[in-house]
């Protein structure tokens, strides 16, 4: 029987309590929460606590509650949320020493802001001779470069945010260089950060389960009425942002209508740019062609909803490149993406993905063109897109994840 471990997830990821006490996460969170419990037998979560008066946001769509039997627990200590609760920090800090001293692995990830002891739980279980694990879940420095530097509101607004980037990567590099064990979860953080960490594996993290993979007969019926003629069916699901691209992708199917070639898209999500979103899609005459049908729940309802259409769209303009690749080819969807350095390592082009020029809705107008032309292209293209996602399911992940990690204390007493 393999001993088990005292796990310890510093987060600045915030939880909230419902009227029995029960932990309330982000839904997606809780799911990855609870496989990694089931991979070490508990865990233990230190996060910023929302009060249950307050309102409680989620980065996707939903918030659930952690069953009684997930494996998980929470310890919470103050939200930050400006430089008026630094008081805070004494309170933080004796939380994290606590939880700290009784873990043997404590991981962390990239500290976002408003830095909630992060750098300080892993710089102590470092001091402390623990076992540490880092993730760096995406490019950060690219992400924020697009969402937080380039959309300042003044000129020293921006340099300010640009030199607070720089310090909090340099931060990060330091603590993958201290590190156990460094998880780069996507090919731009592998790109930016392999040379800092002492100890880095590139990781490629899925959600479905080999259950969520569509079945071969459902895909040859999608696949018969793809051949028959109807319209090639276009889907994207994600925050509507700028730097996903979404209006690149609209210019790029006004194109093709221009040319007498008709597809249909389903933009899925919501976000700042919903509505310059809808005002272009009718500025450009693609109302009957385009929607926005808003946000779609993760799980049975995503890959239910995604298994209907032909073509997966992440024409994101940033390094990053999320899990929604993989929830598409559970779905058997061909991903097309702009070319990225994460979309270049992730897609296998002309395979089971298609990469297109950066910002060049010309050049993805082509490709969609091309693929309406030739259908058994998006055919050849979503049977190897189903095969990949049998192999890369979340189990099979999260079993190398959990063995990694167990290869650290090989040389542990018992």
């Amino acid at each position: 029987m393999k001993k088990q471990i005292a796990y310890l997830l510093v987060t600045h990821i915030p939880f909230t309590r419902d009227s029995s006490g029960t932990p309330v996460v982000d839904q997606l969170w809780g799911r990855d929460l609870m496989a990694l419990a089931q991979s070490f037998g508990s865990v233990r979560v230190a996060a910023p606590e929302i009060a249950s008066t307050d309102r409680f946001e989620t980065w996707g769509p939903d918030a659930a509650p952690m069953p009684a039997d997930s494996g998980v627990t929470f310890a919470g200590f103050p939200v930050i949320r400006s430089r008026r609760d630094l008081w805070k920090w004494p309170a933080i800090r004796a939380v994290l020493r606590r939880e700290v001293r009784k873990a043997e692995l404590v991981h962390s990830s990239n500290p976002f802001a408003p830095w909630l002891g992060l750098r300080y739980a892993h710089d102590l279980a470092v001091r402390s001779g623990k076992k540490t694990l880092l993730v760096v879940a995406e490019d950060f420095v690219d992400m924020l470069g697009w969402e937080w530097v380039r959309t300042g509101s003044s000129r020293l607004q921006r340099l300010r945010r640009a030199w607070q980037l720089r310090r909090l990567e340099k931060r990060v590099r330091a603590m993958a260089a201290t590190a156990s064990l460094t998880f780069l979860h996507t090919p731009a953080a592998v790109q930016r950060f392999r040379l800092a960490a002492a100890n880095g594996i590139a990781i490629r993290q899925s959600l479905h389960e080999a259950a969520d993979v569509i079945t071969s007969e459902a895909l040859q019926q999608r696949f018969a009425a793809l051949k028959a003629g109807r319209p090639v069916r276009i889907a994207a699901a994600c925050r509507h942002s700028g730097l996903k691209g979404l209006d690149m992708l609209v210019k790029a199917i006004g194109l093709l209508k221009e040319r007498g070639i008709y597809v249909e898209a389903s933009l899925y999500g919501r976000g700042s740019e919903t509505e310059q979103l809808r005002a272009l899609i009718r500025a450009r005459g693609l109302i009957d062609q385009i929607e926005l049908p808003g946000s779609i729940s993760p799980g049975r309802p995503l890959y239910d909803t995604l298994s209907g259409f032909d073509l997966f769209a992440m024409v994101h303009r940033t390094t990053d490149f999320g899990r929604a690749f993989w929830d598409s080819m559970a779905c058997g969807l061909p991903v097309i993406a702009f070319r990225t350095p994460a979309a270049s390592d992730t897609v296998y082009d002309g395979l089971d993905g298609f990469i297109t020029p950066l910002d060049d809705p010309q050049s993805l107008s082509e490709k969609i063109a091309q693929l309406h032309e030739n259908r058994q292209l998006l055919v050849d293209a979503g049977r190897s897109a189903r095969r990949r996602a049998l192999d890369n399911t979340r189990t099979q992940w999260f079993a190398m994840r959990a063995q990694w990690v167990r290869d650290l204390f090989l040389n542990e007493p018992e």
